[in-house]
């Protein structure tokens, strides 16, 4: 990332100036959201006290009522409100999972239903208690007003829904008290007035604290996001090779040690390579850079492909990569993956105008055969990487230093023999193939010439007159 020039400040500044800027209508759909909770939560206490408002209603007037206002209003009331309360008790389970289209349309509902229910009952209360005694019309009255507050209240969040279902209330009642003409009634009139102004005053300025509070919340909420996206993206720099687009090798130590832990547990074995460029560095000194990036970005892509789904691929070094493949426990496996790794090197490399070919050497070492600690896994399969170098182009070994390292001495001593066994097995052989160079050279000597002297001539006057 230094060498970038892109710093964790840097990044984390550059997200949160742009999560600062909220836009309205992200605000205005958690408020919606936030009224539709509400609803779900007091919507059934609203209608339960509605259900019982109506018991009420329907006990009292059925004596003397009409049968439209003593027995079908309050039963139409009752089964109005006990079906909107059955369905809001049943979406308070997927209140969070409403999608934003089905939010706005039930607040809507809601806030249409609940005025127009109110307005009828202040209605109804109004006309079946107008031939009554003035004192038993206004408490009759009084009541549904009271009722009503209460509903209004309870919906507090919802400001425009609560002050519609005060003003559908207090509408009715006040010109049924003052067309009742009593001075009782024109007293109450102006009392439920004025008690109806602080109500609606009252929720305005709940409300206004309430969506005060969530856009904070909100903002709140919005900054800690862009700063999270901000860590991410840091870490994703951190870890990420930014040619290739794997992981890097600080990530892959990283991946490892998880993948060892979690094969520890389970028992599972997995085989770890290491990959090197055969002939990478004349490509990129004869073609240049940009030619030489392109082809660690189609090598990086073939070997991710490769691992799709059975393990992963990261990028270690300049032409150096790594690998992990799951459930390769033997031998065999190993050598097979090795012979797919060669594989994915067969397609030349298109890079206009240019058709390249490369091999790779192949270095595999199997968890936990070889080694069960991250360090030594990763230095036998770097000593296989070595002995597949020595082999030639396109060269894949599979090391297992445990196995050497039980048949006599450490791991150590296991270790330095892989590498350095077979560069001395060719320094014995050249060395026996110039001795009998040697030997025919001489013979040849004594053939066609005199022997050659046991020892140095040198000439008499070397030693002075």
């Amino acid at each position: 990332m230094a060498e970038d020039g892109v710093s964790l400040d840097g990044v984390a500044a550059c997200g949160a100036a742009r999560g600062f800027d909220s836009s309205e209508s992200a605000f205005r759909a958690a408020l919606l959201r936030e009224q539709y909770r509400a609803l779900a939560r007091l919507g059934p206490y609203v209608h339960g006290i509605v259900i019982l408002a109506a018991l009420g209603f329907f006990c009292s007037i059925r004596p003397t009522g009409s049968l439209l206002a003593g027995v079908v209003l309050p039963a139409v009331l009752i089964a109005v409100s006990a079906f909107r309360l059955v369905c809001w008790f049943k979406a308070r389970a997927g209140v969070e999972f409403e999608a934003l289209d089905r939010v706005r349309r039930k607040v809507r509902v809601a806030s249409l239903l609940g005025p127009a229910l109110t307005l009828a009952v202040a209605l109804t209360m109004a006309i079946s208690t107008w031939q009554d005694d003035v004192a038993e019309f206004a408490v009759a009255l009084l009541a549904v007003w009271v009722i009503a507050a209460v509903c209004a209240i309870c919906l507090n969040r919802i400001a425009s829904e609560a002050n519609v279902i005060v003003i559908a209330a207090t509408g009715p009642l006040v010109g049924a008290f003052l067309a009742r003409g009593a001075e009782l009634t024109f007293g109450l009139a102006a009392l439920v007035a004025v008690a109806a102004c602080f109500i609606i005053r009252m929720l305005d300025e709940h409300f206004r604290m309430f969506a005060e509070i969530l856009r904070s919340r909100f903002i709140i909420a919005e900054r800690q996001r862009v700063a999270e996206e901000a860590r991410l993206a840091a870490m994703t720099i951190a870890l990420t090779d930014d040619l290739t687009g794997l992981p890097n090798r600080r990530c892959f130590h990283g991946l490892l040690a998880d993948k060892i832990k979690a094969a520890t547990q389970t028992g599972e074995p997995f085989a770890l390579g290491l990959i090197d460029l055969d002939g990478f560095k004349p490509i990129n000194d004869a073609h240049g850079h940009p030619v030489g990036d392109e082809i660690l970005r189609q090598v990086g892509d073939r070997l991710a492909k490769a691992m799709d789904g059975r393990g992963s691929a990261a990028r270690i070094g300049g032409d150096e990569f790594a690998i992990i493949c799951d459930a390769i426990g033997d031998r065999d496996g190993a050598l097979a993956l090795g012979e797919e790794i060669q594989s994915v090197f067969a397609t030349p490399f298109a890079i206009q105008p240019l058709n390249l070919r490369l091999t790779s050497a192949c270095g595999l070492a199997l968890f936990p055969s070889a080694s069960a600690e991250p360090n030594d896994l990763v230095r036998v399969t770097d000593a296989a990487l070595y002995r597949a170098k020595a082999i030639g182009h396109g060269g894949a070994v599979v090391l297992d230093a445990r196995a050497a390292s039980a048949a006599g001495g450490g791991f150590e001593e296991a270790l330095e023999r892989a590498i350095f066994e077979p560069e001395m097995e060719r320094a014995v052989s050249r060395t026996r193939f110039a001795g009998r160079l040697r030997s025919e050279l001489r013979g040849a000597k004594g053939v066609v010439g005199r022997p050659e002297p046991a020892f140095p001539v040198v000439a008499a006057d070397a030693f002075g007159p």
